[in-house]
């Protein structure tokens, strides 16, 4: 009899467990302007990449709290309804254990209570550096702004120092997903990332395990690694099916292996840096020409009398191509131009992103 009681307490206990909460959101948001509105918790779906709503939970004095039952740790996102409309506050990693999310003066928000989010949080305080001079930056643009004072030079100049602290952020995060791509942590901040150069990304590959390997964007970093990879220095080139001034089609093929250089110059008649840059090209066209050196230029336009009148203009008298199907710009992995290829007469990829002096010497070496 007392063996069956023994079992009987034991499976009330069970049961009594399996009902208890894993995970408990504690939140202080230490605002009452917030009070009465609803706070979401979603979960990023690691398949289609979306928040789903999983509760809601209305704000009183400031704090609210969500209680769950789910264990898998998983990507979630905080939401607070505004005039309808749904503003991330922010993101941690919902899993086991009783995880505190609060709001410093500044506006913070900081998470803490279990591993994963520990992690997130000594992350966060670092990336928060960069993310206040921005703030601080787009504050004095307001302030310019309002006083009449933001000219565009004004503008240009700042906002190349906000590009440089966004910049710096993404850096960190790469750094804080290459050491943790193998825990919730670091996949959590996968999304922040998928804006970098491919180039910068495969470390990420490299210190992946076969699990992390199951997130749909690990995934996509792979795939776009092992393209950029593709067309590295030293592999032979990617042929590509493009349009020429007569709306011909022309390869990629018909200018290699010709016994010359061939330098790939991606471009556009709307890109300001490519225009300027045409002058220092058609120097170097002037000067090696002839000499075993030609020029592809390969431009990225989608209006190709906008195209075809800036090839005019410049003079730009070397073969000039239209990417109308993107095939080039995907397979050479195109991200901001210009965007230079040098390719050696046997079709191999010698240096790419050359210009200036540098282009100048590498052609001068190649060609003694």
């Amino acid at each position: 009899m007392k063996k069956v009681l023994n079992i009987i307490s034991i499976i009330i206990c069970c049961m009594i467990s399996c009902k208890e909460p894993s995970s408990v959101v504690q939140g202080d948001l230490g605002r009452s302007e917030w009070d009465g509105k609803f706070i979401y918790l979603q979960l990023l779906n690691d398949k289609e990449m979306q928040p789903e709503i999983l509760d809601s939970a209305m704000i009183s004095n400031g704090k609210f709290q969500f209680e769950q039952s789910a264990t898998i740790p998983q990507t979630a996102l905080l939401s607070v309804e505004k005039q309808n409309q749904e503003g991330c506050i922010a993101q941690f990693v919902l899993e086991q254990g009783q995880i505190k999310i609060s709001m410093n003066e500044r506006g913070n928000i900081q998470i803490a209570g279990t591993p994963n989010n520990d992690l997130l949080q000594k992350h966060f305080e670092i990336r928060n550096e960069p993310i206040a001079k921005m703030q601080q930056i787009y504050g004095e643009m307001d302030r310019l702004n309002k006083a009449g004072k933001l000219t565009g030079p004004v503008f240009d100049s700042l906002d190349r120092i906000c590009n440089g602290y966004m910049r710096e952020m993404r850096l960190l995060t790469l750094e804080f997903v290459k050491e943790n791509i193998n825990n919730p942590a670091g996949k959590s901040q996968l999304m922040e990332i998928m804006g970098l150069p491919d180039r910068l990304l495969a470390d990420v590959i490299d210190n992946a395990d076969s699990l992390a390997f199951e997130h749909p964007l690990v995934q996509k970093i792979e795939e776009r690694v092992n393209t950029f990879k593709a067309v590295g220095i030293g592999k032979p080139f990617q042929n590509v099916m493009m349009v020429d001034m007569n709306n011909e089609q022309v390869h990629l093929s018909d200018y290699i292996k010709t016994g010359k250089y061939i330098l790939i110059d991606f471009w556009a008649s709307w890109c300001k840096p490519c225009c300027t840059a045409m002058a220092e090209l058609k120097k170097l066209y002037d000067k090696y020409g002839d000499k075993g050196f030609e020029i592809i230029g390969i431009s990225l336009d989608q209006d190709k009398t906008e195209w075809k009148n800036k090839v005019r203009e410049l003079k730009m008298n070397w073969p000039q191509a239209l990417d109308i199907k993107k095939e080039a710009v995907k397979k050479y992995v195109v991200g901001a131009i210009p965007h230079t290829v040098l390719i050696d007469p046997s079709g191999i990829i010698v240096a790419k992103d050359l210009s200036g002096k540098e282009l100048e010497d590498k052609m001068a070496q190649c060609l003694k």
